[in-house]
């Protein structure tokens, strides 16, 4: 990685701000992209990174991953009075948002650990079973609802963010027509809105719930996905994301050692298929894939699998935090070096933070520092020379990765629940029980864990993390100086 030094100066002018909707009561809602304070240090000079792509240009197709800043986007909440195949069914009504066929207060009864910031929603849905601070129920969406698609895509318009990696998890859509129906209409409005706000797309099978006999049935659903979308002809969706003069597509779970129940061998398959269909392919790998070791598949035939793909992304949720993530150094700049030599297109990923305490109560909370944890990822992943970044997760609340607008911390609803129950918790499974058991599992007062809502901190707009995002794409274009520091925000 090469990289150039420019005395300091000062950037003219401000990007429009978007003005946003408010839900009746006047709260602001910040702008969304401002250029950051430079520090004046006469005679320092700055370093700016030297992009190895050419700077993709706004309204003009993705013919590479190279340059961009793309997201994970989950898409997979719904909610009772959606339309959703979902809601028609007391167990699955609030999709994504339960935790034992309930959405209510406390551990293992809600599957959410961040609330999202709904005042720029256009349909909203009262949760009665929460309470605000302040008196009254909360709202959440349903990503079924075109307009909140749109509004995302929106988002990822305002803040500089290129677009998504549409997630499809093959147990959610394989073999079950209540998960494709909620997942074909989330495509379906994506697509419109990547075309609305000129933003990439791509899709992102999630080997979840793969299995050997539903190989013929993901090639088929990606086939169906490439005959309804058209994606070889780019008049008709513009803005999916090619790689190679071919529309990419995403296995993520790849070369995972925790017995997943399909062989390298049927991914190969799968892989070649794919690809006798038209499409290139991006894989998502462990986070030591490259030694093969830890969290990765000794066999070798994993960097087969890798070499013939055209771009990977290994997994980093939940393997570093705040203090350790310097050990990381090295594996990142060794797997830039390892991608370079084998002609292969290296994705890092970068994270806000992560927390996922009310599905597993007995797990730590990896705290996102105001920011800075995310800001030394991009930082350092770009130094080391990565072209391209994959920022997980846009709106992930579940596991706490979400990267768009979410309620303060001190705005949270209650998460104390109405009554007294325990948690047993053994061999990594938890379930409630109304009194301890004998046997030789820990039981836990639920309440005891204390378990409340994170949020985004009370001294930052709920925005923070977007727009941040947003600086880090500038970074990576050349635009703002390489800094470790944190930029600060007009």
């Amino acid at each position: 990685m090469k990289f150039k030094s420019l005395y300091l100066f000062i950037l003219c002018g401000l990007l429009t701000s978007t003005v946003a909707c408010s839900d009746g009561d006047n709260d602001y809602i910040p702008p969304a992209i401002e250029e950051p304070e430079k520090p004046e240090e006469p005679g320092k000079e700055d370093e700016y990174n030297v992009p190895d792509f050419i700077l993709h240009k706004e309204g003009e197709p993705f013919d590479s991953y190279r340059g961009l800043v793309m997201t994970g986007y989950q898409g997979w909440f719904g909610t009772p009075g959606d339309g959703c195949s979902h809601s028609k069914h007391k167990n699955t009504e609030w999709y994504h948002y339960r935790e034992n066929d309930r959405f209510e207060p406390g551990v293992l009864r809600n599957s959410i650990d961040f609330w999202p910031d709904m005042r720029e929603y256009e349909v909203k849905y009262p949760v009665e079973s929460f309470t605000l601070p302040g008196g009254g129920h909360p709202t959440v969406y349903s990503a079924y609802d075109k307009s909140t698609v749109m509004l995302h895509f929106k988002w990822m318009k305002d803040y500089g963010i290129d677009g998504a990696f549409m997630q499809r998890f093959v147990g959610e859509v394989i073999d079950n027509p209540d998960g494709k129906d909620h997942f074909d209409k989330v495509l379906e409005s994506a697509m419109d809105a990547s075309n609305t706000h000129q933003r990439a797309i791509c899709v992102m099978y999630d080997l979840g719930g793969f299995t050997p006999a539903r190989l013929n049935k993901v090639l088929a659903d990606a086939q169906d996905i490439m005959d309804k979308y058209q994606l070889k002809d780019r008049t008709k969706q513009k803005f999916y994301l090619h790689q190679g003069g071919k529309p990419l597509i995403t296995l993520w779970g790849v070369g995972f050692n925790d017995g997943r129940p399909f062989s390298l061998n049927d991914v190969e398959t799968l892989m070649n298929g794919l690809k006798e269909k038209g499409f290139s392919l991006m894989l998502g790998v462990p986070t030591h894939w490259r030694e093969r070791r830890n969290d990765a598949l000794p066999d070798a035939k994993l960097h087969d699998l890798i070499k013939a793909s055209d771009v990977i992304m290994p997994w980093f949720v939940g393997r570093y935090g705040m203090d350790n993530y310097a050990n990381f150094h090295s594996l990142i700049e060794n797997d830039v070096k390892w991608c370079n030599e084998n002609k292969v297109e290296y994705a890092p990923l970068c994270f806000a933070g992560s927390s996922d305490r009310n599905m597993h109560p007995e797990n730590g909370v990896n705290e996102r520092h105001g920011g800075q944890f995310l800001w030394n990822q991009m930082y350092h992943c770009i130094k080391s020379g990565a072209q391209m970044l994959y920022m997980a997760m846009f709106d992930e609340i579940d596991e706490g990765t979400a990267l768009y607008k979410c309620l303060n911390k001190k705005d949270v609803p209650s998460n104390e629940a109405a009554d007294i129950y325990y948690v047993r918790f053994k061999d990594g499974n938890y379930s409630m029980v109304s009194k301890p058991g004998t046997d030789d599992a820990k039981y836990t007062l639920a309440s005891d864990y204390k378990v409340e809502f994170g949020g985004i901190e009370d001294n930052l707009p709920t925005d923070h993390y977007l727009w941040l995002t947003g600086q880090g794409r500038q970074m990576l274009r050349g635009e703002i100086p390489l800094s470790g520091t944190l930029p600060a925000r007009k």
